[in-house]
């Protein structure tokens, strides 16, 4: 029977309780005994730990760690790969993994959870045998596995897709509106729409023995009335911008929080600046259009974490021009 590989990086699934602090826990075995609770005796299991954070401390180097060492392993002796780590920046990662990882070989599944394992309430055991259900029924891909608060059922989520968790229940969601699928039973129940086939072929972007290495940064702002955009400063290695646009696909384009104050400084410096999200249609406000007209790049139909991630990748790796690299779907980051 093959194994899976269970990379641990802390987090809450990670942690422990300590006189009201939460903190991650550095206790193997302890960890790998709730992990033989988890999964019995229907999977064997090799546990791997990469780093002990708790996720808000995530950075660009902890990304090169994790997709460096799956992408050198050898998974030969594997049926797939969980990642457990933490529920706060899961959404980033899944999504920066999602496109590191889809050509892997074997599928890699992200997960989570709400409180720590000892807790009662925790989801993190409910997780943990989901994410083993996914690679007991798929193939190939990334996948992000969480039961939210409020289900009954743990959802499957298109790595790329999956979207930042409310601050107020707690639950994820999709960026498409939908899961990929739900594990019900111990079984891969699939969202209408979505079939097993769509995850069978997909581009590898890194390249073979480069490895990934993110030294180039991407300035990701989000306008709130009131912004001044002069106030906004380059950092050395910036070599883009992605303004994460209002819900009609606007920004500012008048006074000190414009946009196109930006934007020009972007022109100057030739870097290019990114719009997220925009909808397919013939019609835009003025504000919009005003910025297309005046160089900004629209990214179309794509999460606020995936387009980020994808725009790191892409003014890290050699990807040509870095505007069709940004256009063409890499693991299901388009809807």
């Amino acid at each position: 029977m093959k194994k899976i590989l269970i990379i641990t990086t802390g987090g809450t699934i990670g942690s422990s309780v300590s006189g009201g602090v939460i903190s991650v826990q550095k206790n193997r075995e302890r960890f790998e005994g709730f992990l033989r609770e988890c999964l019995g005796g229907s999977f064997s299991f090799e546990v791997r730990a990469l780093m002990d954070i708790l996720s808000e401390n995530l950075d660009k180097q902890h990304w090169e760690t994790l997709a460096n060492y799956l992408l050198s392993a050898d998974l030969q002796n594997y049926c797939g790969v969980i990642i457990t780590h933490g529920s706060d920046t899961l959404s980033y990662t899944s999504a920066m993994m999602g496109f590191c990882l889809c050509a892997l070989g074997v599928p890699v599944v992200l997960t989570a959870a709400d409180r720590v394992p000892d807790d009662p309430a925790s989801n993190a055991a409910d997780n943990i045998r989901g994410a083993a259900a996914v690679i007991g029924a798929v193939e190939h891909g990334v996948y992000t596995v969480y039961r939210n608060p409020s289900d009954k059922y743990c959802s499957v989520y298109l790595a790329t897709r999956i979207v930042e968790a409310d601050r107020v229940s707690g639950c994820f969601s999709s960026f498409d509106g939908a899961p990929f699928a739900q594990v019900i039973d111990g079984g891969l129940v699939l969202t209408e729409g979505h079939s097993l086939t769509e995850t069978d072929s997909y581009p590898q972007i890194i390249p073979t023995g480069g490895g990934l290495s993110l030294k180039n940064d991407v300035l990701m702002i989000r306008p709130y009335p009131g912004m001044d955009a002069s106030c906004i400063t380059f950092g050395t290695n910036t070599k883009a911008v992605l303004v994460i646009s209002y819900h009609s696909s606007s920004a500012c384009t008048d006074g000190r929080g414009s946009i196109l104050s930006l934007l020009n400084e972007c022109n100057k410096r030739d870097t290019g600046l990114f719009l997220a999200s925009f909808p397919e249609t013939d019609t835009l406000y003025e504000t919009s259009f005003s910025l297309l007209r005046s160089g900004a790049i629209p990214l179309k139909h794509i999460s606020d974490e995936a387009a980020y991630t994808k725009l790191l990748l892409a003014v890290n790796l050699p990807v040509g021009d870095i505007r069709s690299f940004m256009e063409k779907p890499v693991f299901h980051e388009y809807i």
